[in-house]
């Protein structure tokens, strides 16, 4: 685990950063970025009101750099795809999760920010987390596989923002994983 790397939830300190973010052309070509999505980070931030999702910050050597955000997933969940996969022991989370910071792609940090994220969250009782890139994302499956996320399943979204995609449903438990190579991913060529 790289000491350097830290989190902390979103508040009205980093919420500019954040939408600087999310507004970049890089980011809007595979990130939720509708006005639903703003809405609810809004609501999250300036009105302390959680609709879904908890959103960090990551920071590395004090620098923010990414976005990761959770929520809880039970049987009750909308998420019907994520069902036959909940933790039977503890509480599931799915995670969502950005190199926001342009000076931080390709620095090789995504696969080491995931898996310190999953060490250090904080419910104890989380032991599953989900994470669901879209199918033909190989760079960001492999990194999800680099932080310890087995592929599944995978499913086509039928409603919302990425309705039609197919995408891969990969799980994580939270002790460490031991077959994990400690250094970061390097994406090779397609």
């Amino acid at each position: 685990m790289d000491n350097k790397i830290t989190f902390k939830k979103l508040d009205k300190e980093n919420y500019e950063t954040l939408k600087e973010w999310w507004h970049s052309e890089r980011v809007k070509q595979f990130w939720d970025n509708s006005e639903k999505m703003e809405e609810d980070v809004d609501n999250y931030v300036l009105k302390g009101q959680k609709s879904y999702y908890d959103y960090y910050i990551g920071f590395y050597d004090g620098v923010p750099y990414a976005l990761v955000m959770t929520s809880e997933q039970t049987a009750d969940d909308y998420y019907e795809y994520y069902k036959d996969y909940l933790s039977k022991t503890g509480k599931t989370f799915a995670i969502d999760f950005m190199i926001g910071n342009e000076n931080f792609v390709g620095k090789h940090l995504s696969s080491l920010t995931l898996r310190t994220f999953v060490e250090q969250y904080s419910d104890e009782e989380a032991d599953r987390f989900i994470i669901d890139p879209e199918y033909d994302n190989e760079i960001a499956f492999k990194c999800y596989k680099g932080a310890g996320f087995v592929d599944v399943d995978s499913y086509v979204v039928n409603d919302g923002f990425f309705k039609g995609k197919k995408l891969h449903l990969m799980i994580r438990g939270r002790e460490k994983q031991q077959a994990i190579d400690e250094k970061p991913f390097i994406p090779t060529e397609r």
